[in-house]
């Protein structure tokens, strides 16, 4: 993990950092994006670790879950990546806390941050809340949104933008008509070639 005075302009909860961690960029995510996250997703994800099994079925959400995390961790406690946290104070609690997390440090921090990165979408509409009564300018955006700033970087190819957007849409089971719409808001980049119509907005 970077110096804890480290903070990223790319604010990520528990679910984004599961799903790159789980994709076939997280080592290009890792290697040129920075991103902060909170204390509270830190733990989430520890809990992930902690509640699923490693011989959980290939592909099953256990699996995801425990692979993911472990992932995202590990690379939270690596001195290279650029990945850190920030402590919440007050630290939230319950079954939406990561997400309160991140509301938290906008309205706290919220000229540190360019982009906050959550799939959720009544997390997405109260952190543009937060950022509406903050007047700052920060984009509330879903976490293909990752693989979009390596492609605007020439980093990774059309094509390998749009392969990882469907595979992450598929293996998390974003593919409900307004999880689809939600993953492609503010991605100006037609993947109509190369993906199915169920993936594409």
């Amino acid at each position: 993990m970077a110096s804890a005075d480290t903070r990223y302009p790319i604010l990520v909860d528990t679910d984004t950092l599961i799903a790159v961690a789980n994709s076939s960029l997280w080592t290009q995510i890792t290697k040129h994006v920075g991103l902060t996250t909170t204390n509270v997703c830190r733990q989430e994800l520890k809990r992930h670790v902690e509640n699923t099994r490693e011989t959980a079925p290939e592909g099953s959400r256990p699996y995801r879950l425990h692979y993911g995390s472990r992932t995202a961790l590990d690379a939270l406690e690596d001195d290279e990546t650029p990945l850190t946290q920030v402590t919440s104070v007050p630290r939230p609690h319950g079954a939406d806390a990561g997400e309160e997390s991140l509301r938290q440090e906008v309205v706290q921090n919220p000229e540190a941050i360019d982009y906050v990165i959550l799939m959720d979408a009544a997390g997405r509409r109260s952190i543009r809340r937060a950022v509406d009564d903050q007047a700052e300018d920060i984009r509330v955006v879903t976490p293909p949104f990752l693989f979009y700033i390596l492609y605007d970087n020439d980093i990774i190819s059309r094509r390998e933008f749009c392969e990882a957007c469907g595979e992450l849409l598929e293996r998390e089971g974003w593919t409900g008509y307004n999880a689809v719409k939600a993953a492609w808001e503010g991605i100006p980049i037609d993947c109509s070639d190369i993906l199915d119509d169920h993936l594409l907005p």
